[in-house]
């Protein structure tokens, strides 16, 4: 292990080496005092790395990071100011939790001390008020570990071990609060190890008769069936299931997709679910095998057969940070799926009959083809309807679509009609749906992956819960051009669909009247991305869309300006 020896003048200086040191590309969020100071140390000292992202609000900060993470892999540092920052970023933690993102939530803390003389001591007035007994407390529940720096001598110890829980699977977030007179405290050199020999992140193999039961029960099933979310968290972790779906025939369902699992031009592919969908596969299946996904099913609409075999892998399958998860499993495969995927492949091929596997695969291409027709006639159906139809609107965003292009989607796109081209080329809402998260998560992965277009597709609510001039302005300040694509139809979609779930008889229903559902009248969000020089653009008209999204894109990639397409719609 080798010691390495820095000047600086303060602890907030040390902090950064150590994160620099760590390989942190980006502090991203609103910074303070002394690590304003140390980043301007780095820049005077020609230091790169963290690079500071001004964010003019916490939870753009955060989806930023998680961006940055889903695109890169790498956990960046995410920094809020205080009790009133740590509140606005406490939804976009927990999404962060729910989708097991990594990253370093750095906190600014009033001083512990008022004394005369000592350096970061309080002496404004909002450090009183500002100061709560538990400041963590606000986000305990969503972080997967929380302390307070004390003392300088705990730096590095403390930087150590807020990366390796934050990497641990599950993955997820941690929090630590900084003093302000800790932080501020003078010090004149920091000596710390160039690698931690802290290396505990580790793949986790599933357990070998437990492997063997479940390669048992696909393949002797007749109807099996594979339902995923995450998967595709790691884009490699998609080749292994092409392998068992292709050992047996199995069909792939993906419920709420996050990541892009599985190759949709696959005869495998049954298509996807969103939101309060059901698939009809799921209660016609003998055997389910439940893949990085929290909820398969909805047991209020979906009753499962008895003789139904229901394997759940994760390397957390109870997702043991629920209150409540209550899903048959009658083989449990607690490992990593990116390994454990071919050898269930592996397991069930040993077992199969490969006459029967050619049958079924020649079934499924036949439906896959059927239903692929079937998509794509409703949506040209709508391609003389005003408003414009979501399918529609979507498929002519598909055309958007390549190998270098990234999707960030906050519900309105419709996977049927725009399927990600390929692994790492998707990224959709946590579960969690804290609304406000795609805006920031598409900046951040612009800002990993900046040779990438990016284009980021939001509901019109979506679009006004993400804080909307604060991403603006962070796209325009640090050279983030991106396309956003808004869907306005003016209503709350998902809520109206509850309320006709729960209430079917109801008033709402009878009289088609849903209060504070609407979002009426609607705004020009075009004329937003004009305020900071971007390009803004309404459609209304479906012969018009195809034009105005190539223009709005070509506007980003040859100018490298932010653009914004309004498409009045409707479903």
């Amino acid at each position: 292990m080798t010691i390495k020896t820095v000047e600086v003048e303060t602890v907030g200086q040390a902090l950064m080496e150590v994160f620099r040191e760590r390989g942190v590309d980006c502090i991203i969020g609103n910074a303070f005092t002394s690590i304003i100071d140390a980043l301007a140390k780095f820049e005077a000292d020609g230091k790169t790395t963290p690079r500071p992202v001004m964010t003019p609000h916490e939870q753009t900060a955060i989806a930023m990071a998680h961006g940055y993470y889903a695109v890169t892999g790498k956990p960046q540092v995410a920094i809020v100011y205080s009790t009133p920052g740590t509140a606005n970023a406490a939804g976009a933690i927990m999404n962060a939790s729910r989708a097991h993102i990594p990253m370093v939530v750095l906190a600014a803390r009033s001083a512990l001390t008022d004394d005369p003389g000592t350096p970061g001591a309080k002496d404004i007035h909002v450090q009183w008020a500002q100061e709560s007994f538990d400041q963590a407390g606000m986000v305990r529940e969503y972080v997967k570990w929380d302390y307070e720096l004390r003392h300088p001598a705990q730096l590095e110890t403390v930087i150590d071990r807020a990366l390796e829980v934050a990497l641990e699977e599950p993955c997820g977030p941690v929090f630590l609060s900084l003093p302000r007179d800790v932080i501020a405290q003078p010090l004149s050199e920091f000596l710390f190890s160039t690698a931690p020999r802290r290396k505990g992140s580790s793949r986790r193999y599933p357990n070998p008769s437990q492997l063997a039961a479940a390669a048992s029960i696909l393949a002797h099933a007749k109807r099996p069936l594979i339902v995923t979310s995450e998967l595709g968290k790691k884009p490699t972790s998609v080749d292994g299931l092409v392998e068992l779906a292709d050992a047996a025939a199995i069909e792939v369902v993906e419920a709420s997709p996050v990541y892009s699992n599985f190759p949709a031009n696959h005869p495998c592919h049954a298509g996807y679910v969103f939101g309060s969908q059901v698939h009809p596969g799921i209660a016609e299946a003998d055997a389910l095998l439940v893949v990085d996904c929290d909820v398969p099913w909805f047991p209020a609409r979906v009753k499962l057969p008895e003789q139904t075999k229901v394997i759940h892998l994760a390397t957390d399958p109870f997702f043991s940070r629920y209150p409540s998860h209550d899903f048959r499993c009658d083989v449990p495969l607690a490992a990593d799926p990116e390994v454990s995927l071919p050898l269930l492949a592996k397991e069930v091929r040993q077992r199969t009959n490969n006459e029967d596997v050619k049958m079924r695969f020649k079934g499924l291409a036949a439906r896959h083809k059927a239903e692929r027709a079937a998509w794509e006639k409703s949506a040209r159906s709508e391609a003389e309807r005003t408003p414009i139809g979501f399918q529609y609107a979507s498929r002519c965003i598909a055309g958007l679509l390549g190998a270098d292009t990234i999707l960030v989607n906050e519900y309105p796109l419709d996977l049927r009609h725009a399927p990600p081209p390929a692994a790492g080329t998707y990224f959709g809402a946590s579960h969690s749906a804290g609304l406000g998260w795609g805006f920031g998560a598409a900046l951040g992965a612009k800002l990993g992956a900046p040779d990438k277009t990016v284009i980021v597709t939001l509901g019109d609510g979506s679009y006004i819960f993400n804080v909307p001039t604060a991403c603006h302005q962070v796209a325009a300040a640090s050279g983030l051009p991106l396309l956003t694509i808004v869907f306005n139809n003016g209503a709350w979609d998902e809520v109206s669909n509850s309320t006709r779930n729960v209430h079917p008889d109801g008033t709402a229903v009878s009289t088609d009247n849903f209060p504070m559902v609407g979002m009426g009248p609607s705004p020009k969000f075009e004329e937003i991305a004009r305020a900071f020089d971007g390009y803004g653009e309404s459609v209304e008209k479906p012969e018009d869309l195809p034009t105005a999204l190539k223009r709005a894109l070509d506007i980003v990639q040859n100018e490298k300006r932010q653009a914004l397409v309004n498409i009045i719609c409707q479903r």
